[in-house]
Formats: structure tokens, C-alpha cells, sequence
């Protein structure tokens, strides 16, 4: 039982989605510009923002044996202003382990973003480079060679025979992206597009791989989502939001939207929840995720969400889920030379 249910943990996280085996993703994806969309560098009201994000999922298939899939991320962005221009730079560095078979990858990503205007339509364009370092424990993970007959299990003493394989990858990655905004009254839609592995690296642990022409390498990551601010009144915002994401073999969508409303409080002054669903445009259903969240003294956004599973997995983890924290500090801006626009939010 412990090993079909490993099984199935590690061939739906490698099968839900292609991208899925090979990039961290969120179901909170708008509390983490930086994974999103290079080109949202900079898009927040203030002088710098500190973002992190903690997932944790799975974690209930066949422990202790399996930890789950957790992730880590933290990142950091700023607006400088040039001769007028806008600018903005960030970093992000991410931890993602799938414990049971203790495969991690880690990111440190480098953004740089230039927002500019056209009449009354606001424009980003962004890029994003860096490195990524996968580790995989091979003496953790179990071989079909390695199946003992007579005892209908495996022995991690014999030899796995994958000499070939290595242990670690490296690979420089590059993305980009852009985004269009435009306010409409008490409505802002933004929509954005974003590419990421454009430079198609090299994704294979064949240690002599690296000049084969057979050489793996990763599909390019399509990225459009959008959002919707839409200020109901002086205390409501309404922001329904949508993610869609796809390779050449796997897709995934999510839609859903939060609702923010103003305390007057002045330690709690806005609270925020609301629903999302996740779904393969091709695939099964997959997930509903509650979200809650709370703004901390003006500056602070903690959100809570727990997806609940509704794909055909749920029958192995008895529909629990994947819990994920987000927290977001937003430094107010004291640069009185930072050009204020009216809006209707305020």
C-alpha cells in the first residue's frame, strides 16, 4: 500500500502537468509577481516590496514515508525613477523538495522591468534570467532492478545500475514578459502574456548528455493571466482573476476572485477572501481553494489558502490538499518626486 500510494504521488506530479515536474507554481500565483510575469516588477503602490510564499502539498500520502511537495520563495522588488522613467529591479530566490524521492530545485532569478504609457493605456515589458540547480538523492529512490522477488519489496542494497545518471543539474534559464493596464472609471483590467524558458536549457541527469543531439531539453511555458480591480464602493473592491498556462503537452487553468473590504481599522484596515478552481483544459478537474487574508497596519498583506482536491487523486489523500501561506510588505514611498495619479481606490 505504502508504495502504490508513493507511486501515485510521484506520476501525478509528474503527469497532472509537464510544467509541473519542471516549475514551481502557486495557487495563490498573484501574491508571487516574480513567478508570474517579469514585466509586474514594480507594479504596487510604494517604494519597495518583500514578498514570501510557502506551499505545502501532499503531505498526507503515505507518510512518513513521503513529505510532500513543499515550497519556499522569497523575493524582492523596487521602483527607481530615471529622468521621469520608470525602472524597476528584483530578485527572487525559491526552494522547491519533493521529499519523497528528495528531488529539489532551487531558483535565483534576476528581473528588470520599464513601465511607460501611451495616452491613458499603462505598459510593462520585463525580462528575467538566472540559474537553476536541481539535486536529486538517487540512494533515496528505487529502481526496478532493484525489486526483490522472493520478498515482494525492494532492496536499497542492490545496485541500482544507473551509472549514467547524475545527481545534479544546472542550467541558465531566461523569461520574459509584458503587461497592459488601463483604467476605466471604478474599473482596471490588467492582462498580461509571459514566456518563460525561452533558451529552451538542457533537462537531462544523463551526466554524458550534454553534447548528444538527444539531449532533453525544456518546452517554452506560455503564460496569460489577467485581473480585474473593480471598485464597488469606497469600502468594496472586487478582483476576479484568472492564470492560464501551457506547454506543448500539458495545460492548466485557474479562475476565481477575491473580495477586499476596508475595516477603518487602523491595525486591520481591509481583510480579503475568496474562491478559486483549478482545472486542466484537457484534463480532469482538479482542485477548489478557499482564500483568506488579512492587511496588517497598511503595509502588510497575509493570505491563507487550502486547496481542496477533486481530481481522481482524492480517493488517496481522502480530499485534503495543499496548504499555502503568502505575506507581501509594500514599503511606503517617501520620495516625494514619485509622480501621484488620482485614483478611484482612494
Amino acid at each position: 500500500m505504502r508504495f502504490r500510494s508513493l507511486t501515485i504521488l510521484l506520476l501525478s506530479f509528474i503527469f497532472v502537468g509537464e510544467y509541473n515536474a519542471q516549475d514551481i507554481h502557486l495557487s495563490q500565483f498573484y501574491a508571487s509577481d516574480h513567478l508570474l510575469n517579469p514585466s509586474k516588477m514594480g507594479d504596487f503602490e510604494g517604494d519597495f516590496r518583500i514578498t514570501g510564499n510557502y506551499r505545502n502539498q501532499w503531505k498526507q500520502i503515505n507518510p512518513p514515508v513521503n513529505k510532500g511537495i513543499t515550497t519556499s520563495i522569497i523575493s524582492f522588488d523596487k521602483t527607481f525613477r530615471l529622468r521621469s522613467q520608470e525602472v524597476n529591479a528584483g530578485i527572487l530566490i525559491a526552494h522547491d523538495e519533493f521529499g519523497g524521492i528528495n528531488f529539489s530545485t532551487n531558483k535565483i532569478l534576476l528581473s528588470g522591468a520599464y513601465a511607460f504609457s501611451l495616452g491613458d493605456h499603462n505598459l510593462r515589458a520585463g525580462v528575467q534570467t538566472g540559474l537553476v540547480f536541481r539535486n536529486s538523492d538517487l540512494s533515496a529512490q528505487t529502481f526496478p532492478v532493484q525489486w526483490d522477488y522472493p520478498t515482494g519489496s525492494f532492496n536499497a542494497a542492490t545496485p541500482n545500475q544507473e551509472s549514467a545518471l547524475s545527481p545534479s543539474l544546472t542550467y541558465f534559464d531566461f523569461n520574459i514578459g509584458v503587461q497592459w493596464s488601463k483604467q476605466f472609471g471604478k474599473l482596471e483590467p490588467k492582462i498580461g502574456l509571459a514566456l518563460n524558458h525561452l533558451n529552451r536549457p538542457r533537462d537531462s541527469y544523463f551526466a554524458n548528455d550534454y553534447f548528444s543531439e538527444s539531449k532533453e531539453r525544456l518546452r517554452i511555458r506560455n503564460v496569460i493571466h489577467g485581473e480585474l480591480e473593480y471598485y464597488y464602493s469606497t469600502k468594496l473592491t472586487i478582483q476576479p482573476k484568472f492564470l492560464l498556462m501551457w506547454t506543448a503537452k500539458a495545460n492548466d487553468f485557474i479562475f476565481g476572485s477575491n473580495f477586499r473590504y476596508k475595516t477603518g481599522n487602523k491595525v486591520i484596515p481591509a481583510i480579503f477572501g475568496g474562491v478559486f478552481y483549478r482545472n486542466g483544459i484537457e484534463t480532469n478537474r482538479d482542485a477548489v481553494y478557499p482564500v483568506i487574508g488579512v492587511n496588517y497596519l497598511k503595509n502588510f498583506d497575509l493570505g491563507f489558502s487550502y486547496d481542496v482536491n477533486i481530481s481522481t487523486l482524492s480517493q488517496n489523500v481522502d480530499r485534503k490538499g495543499t496548504f499555502e501561506v503568502s505575506i507581501i510588505y509594500i514599503a511606503p514611498n517617501i520620495n516625494s518626486k514619485r509622480l501621484t495619479v488620482p485614483c478611484e481606490r482612494y
